[in-house]
């Protein structure tokens, strides 16, 4: 009756008007001048536009110990045209959230029409595409100008992912080629990106290109399963970039890393760890109480405090659910618990960064798209 009633064109257009109607009045708000759009969007870099040296300066420091040219380019290029119009620059990640909600719905219905009908595959994906678009977590990333680069990695990121299932299905050189660029782009936007390698092999498991195979069905026409050998060396140059992004990121962050941490032990942050990961799982199942600032519990070096130690607690019990997934082959389940997990693994606290907050909502905006496979794992569909 889904399939009958609406064609996937009007799916995508509901999306979208579904993400005007949550996020429209942002393009009436002002910039954050007390913020990070005193230095991330009204810089320097924007205002001397496209001269070689300042282009060459853009792709080539990392700004404030971030390095996001590519986000830059495109504040350049808005400001060249409309000045420091805050209308303008808010619309912009409205557009990217359209977009890349739009891509979630197409993403999740390739990878569920592996398992499920047409339609079934196509609720599913609705359903998804709608949780991402008005998920309250959303509010950071489309409100704050400066975290406008978290919707494009997010953007380079779906399409990496898109491109990769048509390179599993037709074995074509250009569409792995086309996976590394969009990769490459994406880190050009946000360091963050560095964990995609380990959603390509996760995206191995679920396109059953592994010896880890969810389920049993199969829409993919692929040359079977591939050997560990295989994929390793398939994924050995996005395995390389990462590496070297990851030494480059660390290199430019790590003293201001020191001065945010110190005083805390490694104890303390792997509990911290805990409590992020809790904390962002609650908040994506109940986003309840959300601020725009979450500080650490305590000063360095001061003693924990006793309730934090119920989350690694929690965590474990997220794992064995995990776990059970997994022997159970729920792929939906696992594939939503995984993606999550990988997303975030580089903001949870175990490797010492520069982040003044404990969590922040605008970091789990990429761990979102397939969320909504749970519906279709607990029955709602």
């Amino acid at each position: 009756m889904f399939g009958k009633l609406l064609t996937d064109r009007w799916l995508y257009l509901l999306i979208c008007v579904a993400c005007l109607l949550v996020f429209a009045p942002v393009v009436f708000f002002d910039f954050q001048s007390g913020w990070d759009d005193g230095w991330a969007v009204k810089n320097s870099y924007t205002i001397l536009g496209f001269t070689p040296t300042n282009l060459k300066y853009v792709f080539t420091n990392f700004h404030y110990g971030q390095y996001s040219p590519i986000s830059q380019v495109i504040y350049m290029g808005i400001y060249s045209v409309f000045g420091f119009n805050p209308a303008v620059f808010h619309l912009y990640p409205l557009l990217l959230h359209i977009a890349n909600s739009c891509l979630v719905l197409l993403f999740i219905r390739r990878i569920s029409s592996k398992f499920a009908c047409i339609d079934t595959a196509r609720k599913v994906a609705f359903l998804t595409a709608l949780l991402f678009a008005i998920h309250p977590l959303q509010v950071e990333s489309v409100a704050w100008i400066s975290a406008s680069k978290i919707p494009l990695y997010t953007l380079f990121t779906l399409l990496a992912m898109i491109t990769y299932i048509k390179y599993v299905e037709t074995g074509k050189i250009r569409y792995y080629t086309g996976v590394y660029v969009l990769f490459i782009c994406s880190y050009g936007c946000k360091e963050q990106t560095i964990v995609f390698p380990f959603i390509l092999a996760l995206l191995d498991i679920i396109l059953s290109r592994s010896a880890l195979v969810f389920g049993e069905k199969t829409g993919f026409q692929t040359a079977g399963r591939q050997s560990w050998g295989f994929l390793l060396l398939e994924k050995l140059p996005f395995l390389l970039f990462a590496l070297f992004a990851g030494l480059l990121m660390y290199v430019h962050q790590n003293e201001t890393a020191k001065e945010v941490w110190t005083g805390y032990p490694f104890s303390q942050r792997l509990v911290f760890a805990c409590y992020s990961l809790a904390d962002y799982f609650g908040k994506t199942v109940f986003p309840v109480n959300l601020l725009y600032l979450y500080p650490f519990p305590m000063k360095p070096g001061q003693e924990l405090p006793v309730h934090f130690l119920i989350y690694p607690v929690l965590v474990l019990g997220l794992l064995a659910f995990l776990i059970k997934a997994i022997k159970r082959t729920h792929w939906q389940a696992v594939f939503g618990l995984l993606f999550f997990l990988i997303n975030l693994i580089l903001v949870l606290h175990v490797i010492a960064m520069s982040r003044a907050a404990i969590v922040a909502d605008r970091y789990v905006t990429s761990t979102l798209p397939p969320w909504g496979c749970f519906s279709w794992h607990h029955g709602i569909v």
